[in-house]
């Protein structure tokens, strides 16, 4: 009877050191959940803000309200098109054409011949009898010329009274541009503007010659 009675006082004993020894588990079983939770909230927030990273450095003037100057010198990007498989290179069905057309009359006429025999060596002249098997025609704009007008002043005599013209408003210089040269010239200025450069004091000269200033 007395050995029973210590044999379960033994059990009792374990049962209560398992019992705190699963008591300790639960205790950190629930704060592993707790900090696994907190992990999980700090890695959506570093994700996010990652995120939100990536998105600053990616913009520029062209997606964002940011100035072209903020752009900085880097080297713009050129995402080529995709190819479409679908649609054949060149013009497409139904598209009509447009190019240059052979003129009837022509501007001028060069003929081309031999320069010599290729048999004898004799020397071909453009006058010999000859066909013209082909012919084939080239469009070029004239070279420019200017076109020079001399206003002259004729005085008359009239009524004893010798009076004298004036020159048009135009001609304002002893030799100044017509309106056929201004006109080119203004449009070239506002439509097509040049970027100069402009040599300043104690700036690097390479030997080019400064309009602005006549030198």
């Amino acid at each position: 009877m007395v050995h029973q009675l210590s044999e379960t006082e033994v059990l009792l004993k374990r049962l209560a050191v398992l019992e705190a020894e699963g008591a300790s588990l639960q205790a950190e079983l629930a704060h592993l959940r707790t900090e696994n939770a907190r992990l999980q909230a700090e890695l959506a927030h570093l994700q996010a803000e990652n995120a939100e990273l990536r998105r600053r450095l990616g913009l520029n003037s062209q997606n964002s309200h940011k100035p072209p100057s903020s752009d900085g010198y880097r080297k713009k990007r050129i995402h080529p098109a995709l190819p479409n498989e679908k649609t054949p290179l060149g013009g497409q069905a139904g598209h009509t054409g447009k190019t240059l057309r052979a003129v009837e009359t022509p501007d001028h006429v060069r003929l081309h011949v031999p320069a010599c025999c290729a048999v004898c060596g004799r020397a071909i002249s453009a006058d010999e009898p000859h066909d013209v098997v082909s012919t084939r025609q080239g469009v070029d704009l004239p070279e420019p010329r200017r076109a020079v007008t001399e206003h002259r002043l004729g005085p008359i005599t009239c009524g004893g009274q010798i009076p004298c013209s004036a020159y048009p408003p135009d001609v304002t210089a002893g030799v100044p541009d017509g309106p056929g040269v201004r006109t080119p010239v203004t449009q070239v200025a506002v439509d097509h503007p040049m970027a100069r450069r402009r040599w300043g004091r104690g700036e690097p000269h390479d030997g080019g010659t400064d309009r602005s200033t006549g030198g």
